[in-house]
């Protein structure tokens, strides 16, 4: 019985750990679309400020044109860093949550396998007893 035992708690951990390693490769991913979002958004709105540089007719427009575009891309820098930071912390949250709660399936279902084991045992020894 116990060989049986350590079997089933080897079958699980593995289970535990590729479980795990799914789970932080999908969240990984799910990071790696937010950032190239970001980076979309970020190229698209460079095209367009390039597009109404090119259309300025004085080298005063232009300045002004410069200084709004400075300052919208400070603002917009502080906050895609701001939400980055705020959706890495969601998503390593969110992957602590998934992995601890994999784990703990996995711990039920061992513990659920041990104590079948046990309950086998101990018919086995009493049906043993009572023919003895």
């Amino acid at each position: 019985m116990q060989n049986q035992q350590l079997t089933d708690l080897y079958r699980n951990g593995i289970k535990t750990a590729a479980d795990v390693a799914r789970l932080s490769i999908e969240n990984g991913i799910k990071l790696q679309e937010k950032q190239l979002e970001i980076a979309r958004s970020l190229l698209e709105e460079q095209a367009r400020s390039a597009d109404e540089i090119m259309r300025a007719g004085s080298l005063q427009e232009l300045l002004a044109l410069q200084a709004r575009f400075a300052t919208n891309q400070l603002g917009r820098m502080a906050e895609l860093w701001s939400q980055g930071f705020r959706d890495w912390q969601a998503y390593t949250s969110r992957s602590s949550e998934d992995v601890a709660r994999a784990a703990a399936q996995q711990v039920s279902r061992a513990a659920g396998s041990v104590a079948e084991s046990a309950d086998a045992a101990n018919q086995e020894r009493k049906g043993q007893r009572k023919s003895a």
